[in-house]
């Protein structure tokens, strides 16, 4: 009877993942039919506030250039229709409350960070990048300094920059979540209220450690981490409120 159920849930298992590999390949072709719309999309930020090239220095640079874009932009849109198959597998195995408890933090989770990466696509972005640009120096001096992007150099930041940012966002609205639906509002009210400064000093040791050591990004991380923890008890608050 177990040999039974093995084989028919690796059957299983076997045919969710080839459809998941199948929705992979059709997102790769799809790519290559919309190639230059993806590259506009990613050069956006730069070219909202510029109108200045993108610098090429080797042939094979544009080659993994559309290599880069064909499978991040693949692994994207194929993040949803996994897990979508590992719900429909676990499922079975579930009870009701269970299934509703994984859809609601899946939810929630990749709204809210499909909202922050959307924020980072339309104005983070471009600031940073109107920030840095600033750094050049045109006088009658001996030094003269440009700032030019090389186009692979670019496409590795940006893609590395806002994949990092959303991955982090939903695995910590994620967590949020799940304490949200499984701890009482007024435990977590208790938690954050007078332990939020060591979790803010936990969550950034464990960034800092994990990202280079930028100064700028170090604080862009700082703050954005206390800034998500404060609205966190904001909200918090105002739910218990309305309990009371």
């Amino acid at each position: 009877m177990h040999s039974r159920l093995i084989y028919f849930y690796s059957l299983e298992f076997g045919f969710r993942l080839f459809y998941v590999f199948l929705s992979f390949c059709f997102c790769l072709l799809i790519n290559s039919f919309n190639i230059y719309n993806i590259l506009f999309f990613e050069t956006y930020p730069f070219l909202k506030f510029t109108s200045r090239k993108f610098i090429v220095t080797n042939v094979m640079d544009l080659f993994d250039v559309i290599c880069l874009l064909f499978f991040s932009k693949a692994f994207f849109f194929i993040f949803p229709y996994v897990i979508f198959q590992l719900y429909k597998f676990n499922s079975s195995s579930w009870y009701t409350y269970q299934c509703i408890f994984f859809k609601k933090c899946i939810k929630f989770a990749f709204i809210s960070s499909l909202l922050i990466l959307i924020f980072i696509q339309i104005s983070l972005l471009p600031f940073l990048l109107q920030f840095l640009t600033r750094w050049e120096i045109h006088t009658d001096s001996i030094i003269n300094i440009f700032v030019e992007f090389r186009l692979l150099s670019y496409i590795k930041w940006v893609l590395t920059f806002r994949y990092f940012i959303s991955s982090l966002s939903f695995f910590i609205f994620l967590l949020f979540f799940q304490l949200w639906f499984l701890i009482s509002i007024e435990w977590v009210y208790f938690l954050i209220k007078y332990y939020r400064k060591v979790f803010i000093f936990i969550t950034l040791f464990i960034l800092f450690l994990l990202t280079p050591p930028d100064g700028f990004l170090q604080i862009f991380l700082t703050f954005l981490v206390c800034t998500i923890f404060e609205i966190v008890f904001l909200f918090v608050c105002y739910k218990l409120s309305n309990i009371n």
